[in-house]
């Protein structure tokens, strides 16, 4: 038994129309469409019909879709019954996060709240946000803090709080010119090696973005997948990099790198916390997500 394929099946079915599925399932339109195609051939039949700029179920399909929402419900309870057999003191929480919040962040979250005297056990995956949102959409995990260029779609399913901003700034070693400086003019930049994620990384597009649309050229010195590596380099004089605040907390916190705001860059990742909203809450977690909340809001009203 295939659960994506079923689950792809019936909200194609409940909404018609294969793009907006894929959208709710955090999929791409070809794959919703290959998985249709391949529980087709499962059952020898078609399952679908166009009629118009709509799908309609064939006969097949419309005596395959109850049993396919007793399937999911199976699942879902399936999941449930099993994962309070398994958690500790059925108190567990499952986070998911993308890389930025997930290294630098939510650790962090996770210590303050069970120093709170709250106990419970927690699952944490970290993964591309892709990939994060599709384990929310399936159950997988219970909530997700997100790293994101911008505000994500409105989904009625989840319901998506924003926390705060992540500035993005330069870092620099501690001799270098710009070590000793409040700030500096994003104009400078271009006058510097430059050290900066790979191309396929939010960080590196929004920096190139930001550069070419104020006609700067830059100096780019190494590029590099792995933020660790780039603050390596970094230390050992070998460049100036732009990095989100959160990536350089601790080692700035720590005098390793200095940190010197760029006037003109203007640039940051807010960090989003996502969660089933029409679904029960257990208390725990419950008291995990307005721990969260009142954290960054509390930050908010001190600043």
């Amino acid at each position: 038994m295939d659960v994506v394929k079923f689950r792809a099946f019936h909200t194609v079915a409940t909404l018609k129309n294969i793009s907006k599925a894929a959208e709710q399932l955090y999929y791409t339109q070809p794959a919703v469409s290959a998985q249709i195609r391949e529980l087709e051939n499962t059952y020898g039949a078609r399952l679908f019909r166009r009629v118009g700029q709509h799908l309609e179920l064939t006969d097949a399909g419309e005596q395959l879709f109850p049993l396919a929402e007793q399937l999911l419900a199976m699942f879902d309870q399936s999941l449930n019954v099993v994962h309070n057999a398994v958690e500790m003191h059925n108190r567990m929480i499952r986070v998911g996060a993308s890389s930025l919040p997930g290294i630098h962040l939510v650790p962090e979250l996770i210590a303050e709240f069970r120093d709170s005297g709250i106990k419970c056990g927690f699952t944490l995956e970290i993964a591309s946000s892709g990939r994060i949102e599709q384990m929310l959409a399936s159950n997988e995990i219970d909530i997700a803090i997100l790293g994101r260029a911008t505000k994500p779609k409105r989904r009625s399913r989840f319901a998506e709080v924003f926390l705060y901003r992540d500035p993005m700034v330069a870092v620099v070693s501690n001799n270098h010119p710009f070590a000793g400086r409040p700030s500096i003019d994003i104009a400078e930049l271009s006058e510097q090696p430059l050290i900066l994620p790979s191309r396929d990384l939010l960080t590196r597009k929004a920096v190139e973005e930001r550069l070419r649309a104020l006609n700067l050229v830059f100096n780019l010195a190494f590029e590099m997948a792995n933020p660790e590596a780039i603050k390596r380099m970094v230390m050992r004089g070998l460049g100036v990099s732009i990095l989100c605040e959160l990536m350089v907390k601790t080692e700035t916190a720590s005098g390793w790198l200095t940190r010197v705001p760029v006037t003109g860059l203007n640039l940051h990742r807010k960090i989003w916390l996502s969660h089933p909203e029409k679904e029960p809450i257990t208390p725990v977690l419950q008291s995990f997500i307005d721990f969260v909340v009142s954290r960054f809001r509390s930050e908010e009203s001190v600043e």
